[in-house]
């Protein structure tokens, strides 16, 4: 019997895979800020947030067209998922000799860095290559074997980095090839569960736009959804960015353990807009049947809501000063600013939704890329006269922003 889509069922399971990832990753960070000295936890973190952003390049946008139509494509949606794989994989290559040293020179101190550097940019790159299976999985049904795969990538680097810890202290390249461990085994799984589902359907399927393309013209077809997926990355990581281009490694230390705290609500925000794609593209040329699941939506994101500020007030809070006692005090008033930032983006997630499924994505992109220039220019603004601080709220101020453009779009 084939699964189809249901969006309270497999927003718990994709929620649930990515929270339980989250604790397991802030008890890794937990573990690297007591091994790390002299600024080298936040030269960590500025590698990894600089290589989830290049390696996004090779997204390509077309993970988000598989999980839209392959539903949808039935057997066909096979084919489109091995040609994107192949697109991805060769432009890969040079992203990670580009973004190699691009990260060593940022960040330098020695040949180590610059061998660790290259290590977690082919990781962040191997992370991206299992999308395209991993949104066959959601589009199909299968949300549940796609939190598998999240989980066990986030897992199995963890178990990799608290060995290194544990056997060789502060060392990058042992600690950058332990990042590198769940990929690894993540898209192996990915890409056996992915092939078995593809190769259960047999039907025809409609004529979609992304059937029997050719590369130029799926690139074509990917490129507005490149866009918003590098934005998405960018999204959550530019004040971070300008903190380290502004600031100081110890300002994006402080600012670090607050966004722990927030990325972890921030996964359900993923999880409700990876399956709302694949639930509105079922319906999206039915409009009756789309504005029905709309106001579902809509319903669904109140109590969600509610919910998560309640949760994040308290135990968001309570989390920072039990787990990082050292950071609590500048911490956890930055989260607060964080989390009324997490709302806005919440919400905007229904809006956003819509208008990605409709006939110009690319307002999409351009909705998301508005509010990180907005966010950009009052972190440069604040971020010289209140450090983190002015970080927060330009964070606060760009994911406001795009709810507002996102609801005046999607009504109009």
């Amino acid at each position: 019997m084939s699964r189809h889509v249901r969006l309270e069922r497999d927003t718990i399971w994709l929620s649930f895979a990515d929270i339980i990832a989250l604790l397991v990753g802030i008890a890794v960070h937990v573990v690297l800020t007591q091994t790390f000295s002299n600024g080298d936890y936040g030269r960590w973190i500025l590698l990894l947030d600089l290589y989830y952003v290049l390696s996004t390049i090779i997204d390509l946008g077309l993970p988000t067209l598989i999980g839209r139509d392959s539903e949808r494509l039935g057997k066909h949606a096979h084919q489109l998922v091995s040609q994107s794989l192949n697109l991805q994989s060769k432009f890969a290559i040079p992203i990670i000799l580009l973004a190699g040293f691009i990260g060593w020179f940022w960040v330098g101190n020695g040949i180590d860095w610059l061998v660790a550097s290259f290590i977690l940019i082919i990781s962040a790159c191997t992370q991206i290559l299992t999308y395209a299976h991993r949104a066959a999985l959601r589009s199909l049904g299968e949300s549940r074997q796609e939190a598998l795969v999240r989980f066990v990538d986030r897992g199995a680097t963890a178990i990799g980095i608290v060995i290194v810890v544990w056997l060789l202290g502060a060392s990058p390249i042992p600690l950058a090839l332990a990042t590198f461990m769940g990929p690894m085994v993540a898209i192996i799984i990915a890409i056996n569960l992915g092939e078995k589902k593809l190769e259960d359907s047999t039907d025809n399927g409609l004529c979609l736009e992304t059937k029997n393309v050719s590369d130029q013209q799926l690139m074509k077809l990917g490129f507005p959804f490149l866009m918003a997926a590098i934005a998405l990355v960018v999204n959550i990581r530019v004040e971070k960015i300008l903190l380290g281009v502004i600031a100081t490694p110890n300002a994006v230390e402080t600012f670090q353990i607050a966004w722990l705290a927030f990325i972890a609500g921030y996964a359900l925000i993923l999880s409700i807009r990876a399956v709302m794609l694949s639930w509105y593209g079922e319906v999206r040329h039915d409009y009756s049947r789309l504005m029905v699941r709309r106001k579902r939506a809509r319903i669904l994101l109140i109590p969600a809501a509610v919910i998560g500020i309640l949760i994040g007030y308290s135990l968001g809070r309570f989390s920072i000063g039990w787990i990082f006692p050292d950071y609590a005090n500048e911490s956890s008033p930055v989260f607060m600013i964080l989390l009324v930032s997490w709302l806005f983006a919440l919400l905007a997630s229904e809006p956003l939704t819509a208008i990605q499924i409709g006939k110009k994505p690319s307002v999409y992109a351009g909705i998301l890329w508005l509010g990180i220039l907005i966010d950009a220019v009052i972190c440069i603004i604040l971020i010289p006269s209140t450090g983190v601080f002015g970080a927060a709220i330009g964070s606060a101020f760009g994911t406001v922003s795009v709810l507002g453009l996102a609801i005046g779009w999607a009504e109009s």
